[in-house]
């Protein structure tokens, strides 16, 4: 499966069953999460809790119908060496790339940057000096019967996880509010772009916004939320780089001058740029 694939079938699962993942995947997961790209520097780490017990104290025991996971047997814990902006962005940046690897292998995951205990999370793991929980990554192989079913298409429709923004609405050419077309445009921008559309958020609230300027991709959020950030920057490098499109993202985190320059609304909080995917050339298939 290539991963603009994983990006498309991806979705948070909420109840799992009982079978761990086998040792072989999840050394293959912690080996993406130590090799991964970063955003920053020094960047964030990523460790494991096993065990369905273990889990189980770590998440909430009840969070209404959206937060609750029951029965995950591994849960990925995202660690921040300092609670800035910048690194809860490379946080979702990083562990993102975890979760759409393990998409890839056949897992299920569940992002969570609530319901969960972050203080449980710290002591089931070795921490390093000045590290904070984050955010938490359930991870096991879904539960497929008519109960669990039923569960997950009751909390897709509570949070709106069937409908998503199309790109014109999330997507301005040259300057905000400026309308893009789609149809008009490089095949393989529209591509990574959609990648992005796709990409999970808290409470599906999708606070991505993207202006096209040139062979640039700039990225504003409309509300605070960097992990969102960091998940979304990642779907646009890693499908960029499947593409053969291979662009860096230079992160401008509230930076008013870019912000004045694209013409951002009042709230509006720049966070980075994407360079290099050369636009005019046609689109490659998959490396």
């Amino acid at each position: 499966m290539d991963l603009r694939t994983a990006i498309r079938l991806r979705r948070s699962v909420r109840r799992y069953v009982a079978q761990p993942v086998p040792q072989d995947l999840l050394d293959r997961l912690a080996a993406v999460a130590q090799e991964a790209d970063h955003l920053v520097r020094p960047g964030v780490r990523v460790e494991r809790v096993d065990g369905r017990e273990r889990v189980a104290g770590v998440l909430a025991r009840y969070a209404g119908v959206y937060g609750l996971v029951q029965g995950a047997p591994h849960l990925l814990v995202g660690l921040i060496p300092e609670d800035v902006p910048e690194n809860r962005i490379d946080l979702g940046y990083v562990l993102e790339q975890v979760v759409l690897e393990a998409t890839r292998l056949g897992l299920a995951t569940c992002w969570m940057t609530g319901s969960y205990h972050p203080d449980r999370a710290a002591r089931a793991i070795p921490l390093r000096p000045g590290e904070q929980v984050a955010a938490v990554v359930a991870l096991g192989y879904a539960r497929v019967d008519p109960l669990a079913r039923l569960h997950d298409t009751v909390v897709r429709r509570v949070v709106a996880a069937h409908r998503r923004l199309s790109l014109t609405e999330i997507v301005f050419g040259g300057r905000w509010g400026v309308a893009w077309s789609p149809e008009e445009a490089d095949p393989a921008l529209v591509e990574v772009l959609e990648c992005a559309r796709l990409a999970p958020s808290a409470r599906n609230r999708q606070p991505w916004r993207f202006v096209v300027e040139g062979g640039a991709i700039h990225l504003a959020l409309t509300i605070l939320a960097p992990i969102d950030a960091g998940i979304v920057m990642a779907h646009v490098a890693l499908s960029a780089r499947e593409l053969g499109r291979v662009g860096r993202w230079r992160l401008r985190w509230a930076d008013e001058a870019l912000a004045r320059r694209l013409g951002f609304p009042l709230g509006v909080v720049a966070v980075g740029t994407f360079r290099g995917l050369r636009m005019s050339e046609p689109a490659s298939g998959p490396r």
